[in-house]
Order: C-alpha cells, then structure tokens, then sequence
C-alpha cells in the first residue's frame, strides 16, 4: 500500500490519483512490507520495560516475605 509522509497514514490503492495522496496531493512513496512504525517499536520496548519492572517487584516481594 502507498504511504503518505505529510498526512502520515496509509492511502488505499483505490483512493490514489495519478500517484498522488487524494487529501494532499504529494506524491506517494510504496511501503516495505517489513516497515514497522516507530509506535509500535516505543510500544515494544515500554511493554518491556513495564514487565521488567513488575518482574523486579515480584522478586523483591518473595525476598522479604
């Protein structure tokens, strides 16, 4: 599918005009299919970071039992 940099979303095949975005008018650029947003790579990593975290609590919290 094509990606849009300006309006920041993906323009379905249908929506395109002459390879151009339909709501702004900037040429378009085709997606990698292994292209991940950089949202969803922060949301990895704070997921990570969060189960870490509770995982070090869980711990602690059997030691001083």
């Amino acid at each position: 599918m094509p990606w849009c940099d300006s309006c920041d979303r993906l323009v379905d095949d249908g929506e395109v005009i002459e390879g151009a975005c339909p709501s702004c008018g900037i040429s378009l650029v085709r997606a990698s299919a292994g292209a991940m947003p950089w949202r969803f790579r922060f949301m990895i990593l704070a997921t990570v970071v969060y189960l870490g975290w509770r995982l070090y609590q869980g711990v602690a919290w059997l030691m001083h039992r």
